[in-house]
């Protein structure tokens, strides 16, 4: 048997294994540049060391841009998937806090902390008692409930001894009188009034215990959890563009992979490619056995 027929295929494969490991590895070294008589030699330092920065910005780009875009995040914030976890936990912390002497309060606090959760106490106080307040001044009540009032007063006043000396005139005045006395009466102490309102119903609730809580609104949990995911969705729609361009996740990422040095950049991309790029090295040995094969017939 001629083995000189299987030289020309061993080495042609041989030579492409050689050679394709060579040109991977030459992906990563050398990590620094060489330099001869101040001149530095060709393909040092290794492409990706090289081109690290460049890889890092278009890795960023190709997440923030195409994988982690504004559609994709908020596709996956506002899935049903998403509203059914929601949904899990907030009937978890319900069904857990169920039979808890801890009040409304104190589970607000363990959350945000004493002080931070007595300001935002506070704040939404005080942005609900101004809301309320302009949208009382808007109603223009004065007409409305001095019309109430003057009616009442005179049908009240029908077959006593004080009938005879009501008329229109007088109806039309006092109606006037009163809507004047009220509209200033709201404008003057509509909000001390219902900031007195509002903190005492809320403190009233905040020290609630949540076991009472549960027992008196427990028919009521469906509608609670609704809320919460119908707030959910409009907190994420409305401010999802604004939370990913503040979180500018092209730049977070270019900046960790630049964080990173060479060899765990190198170790990051073969955990990702290490198969791929033995293949690369296999069909290299292939391909050059192939050749060297053909060659045997030329």
């Amino acid at each position: 048997m001629d083995l000189s027929f299987f030289i020309g295929p061993l080495l042609g494969g041989i030579i492409g294994l050689i050679t394709n490991g060579i040109a991977i590895r030459m992906l990563f070294r050398p990590l620094n540049a060489i330099k001869v008589f101040g001149l530095t030699l060709p393909f040092t330092p290794g492409l990706i060391p090289k081109e690290k920065p460049r890889i890092a910005k278009s890795l960023g780009d190709v997440v923030a841009n195409n994988l982690l875009n504004e559609d994709v995040i908020k596709n996956g914030l506002l899935s049903p998937e998403m509203d059914d976890k929601i949904t899990i936990a907030v009937n978890g912390l319900i069904a857990k806090k169920s039979t808890s002497d801890e009040t409304l309060r104190e589970l607000f606090y363990s959350f945000s902390g004493t002080e931070r959760g007595a300001l935002i106490i506070t704040d939404v106080t005080n942005k609900v008692v101004g809301f309320s307040y302009e949208r009382m001044v808007k109603m223009e009540l004065g007409p409305l409930l001095s019309e109430i009032a003057v009616t009442e007063i005179v049908s009240n006043l029908q077959g006593s001894m004080f009938a005879m000396l009501i008329n229109e005139n007088l109806i039309s005045s006092a109606k006037v009188k009163m809507a004047e006395i009220i509209e200033r009466m709201v404008v003057e102490k509509g909000e001390s009034i219902l900031d007195n309102i509002f903190e005492k119903e809320s403190t009233n609730l905040l020290d609630k215990r949540l076991c009472d809580l549960y027992l008196e609104y427990e028919d009521r949990i469906p509608e609670f959890v609704a809320w919460v995911i119908s707030t959910y969705h409009q907190l994420i729609d409305k401010n999802i563009g604004v939370l990913i361009h503040a979180l500018d996740l092209s730049k977070l990422v270019e900046d960790q992979i630049n964080g990173y040095d060479v060899l765990t950049f190198e170790k990051m991309l073969l955990e990702i490619m290490r198969k791929e790029l033995n293949a690369i090295v296999w069909l290299g040995g292939l391909l050059g056995c192939i050749m060297g094969l053909v060659m045997s017939f030329v």
